[in-house]
């Protein structure tokens, strides 16, 4: 039987169907082992959801780095441990695609297309939205108007912008990528830098020394702008923080953190339970409620005032040819000229 599936599925991928499509049948287990490159507040409430569903299904985490989870998966392919990566945008996953299993989501009809891979390869998991967190009374203060990449290049702003270096932190690399695309004519991430050198330049030779400090100097009255994903902004509005998030509009370039099946693993029924798990109703309203990440379910409603809709923002498709090396390089080209 093992051999005639074998066979089949090489056929089906001989003739352009994708995988996906060849359904197979596996047994249910008690296991499952999680391999996951989210923080532990967002994975501990699901594991912990899932398991009030499944109380039957023990759950292992290991917790890492998406570039450690990845090697990791690569080294074990002969013989994976694990069953199911959570977390990563879609490049991890084209990646190692060798050792994922593609898989369609019971929930399919329910998520937002676009951030949907035609080959199923992962399941979006939630939506990341580059947003510009602003100190109210800070921003009143200076009589500046904030309302995209281009307001941040006012002079008046001038040192009072938080934001961390690109070669150090990945939602800063992301900012980055983001005001290339939408500020350069031709949308592309190369032809963007002419407005960056002005964004850099309206620094002032200050950089955060970190993804949080760019935020949390912020919220503490320290700056009157930051660059963040939109959830730490909404995390404090939540709070009664002074602050409010911009959604810059000239564009957004969203991206997706993802869910995956490991190929191989020993409890993919399992994995696949988990998978439709994460994006259902129930998991992704209270990922939205309480982890304050965007839904990738078309379904659920934003909870914060302020908090603009998913399809009411004006977006940009993310490229898909960039290299963050060569924007690092870059940066630091920049940054020292000044």
């Amino acid at each position: 039987m093992k051999r005639f599936i074998a066979i089949l599925l090489t056929l089906v991928m001989l003739m352009g169907i994708p995988a996906v499509l060849a359904e197979q049948t596996y047994e249910p287990t008690k296991s499952l082992v999680l391999y996951t490159a989210a923080s532990a507040t967002e994975y501990e409430l699901i594991v912990q959801l899932f398991n009030e569903k499944y109380p039957d299904i023990s759950v292992e985490v290991v917790s890492g780095g998406t570039g450690e989870l990845a090697s990791r998966i690569t080294a074990e392919k002969e013989n994976p441990y694990g069953d199911v990566l959570m977390g990563g945008g879609g490049t991890t996953y084209e990646g190692i695609r060798e050792m994922i299993l593609p898989y369609a989501t019971e929930n399919l009809d329910k998520l937002f297309p676009a951030f949907v891979p035609e080959d199923h390869l992962y399941t979006p998991s939630y939506v990341n939205v580059n947003s510009i967190i602003v100190n109210k009374t800070l921003i009143e203060e200076l009589g500046v108007t904030v309302d995209g990449w281009e307001s941040l290049t006012d002079e008046r702003l001038k040192g009072n912008i938080s934001f961390a270096s690109p070669a150090d932190s990945s939602s800063a690399m992301e900012a980055l990528i983001n005001m290339l695309v939408a500020m350069a004519p031709s949308h592309k991430a190369e032809d963007g830098w002419d407005f960056a050198k002005a964004f850099l330049k309206n620094l002032d030779g200050k950089l955060a020394s970190g993804s949080s400090a760019a935020y949390k100097n912020v919220v503490e009255g320290e700056y009157a702008v930051g660059l963040t994903n939109e959830d730490k902004t909404i995390s404090y509005m939540k709070e009664g923080a002074d602050v409010f998030a911009v959604y810059p509009k000239e564009g957004i370039t969203l991206r997706t953190s993802n869910t995956g099946i490991i190929k191989g693993g020993a409890n993919t029924h399992n994995a696949q339970l988990f998978v439709d798990f994460v994006v259902s109703f129930e998991c992704q309203t209270a990922m939205e409620a309480e982890l304050n990440v965007r839904p990738a379910r078309s379904d659920v409603a934003m909870t914060t005032e302020g908090r603009v809709a998913t399809e009411d923002l004006v977006t940009l498709p993310y490229p898909s040819d960039v290299s963050s090396s060569e924007i690092k390089t870059q940066f630091q080209d920049v940054w020292t000229s000044f």
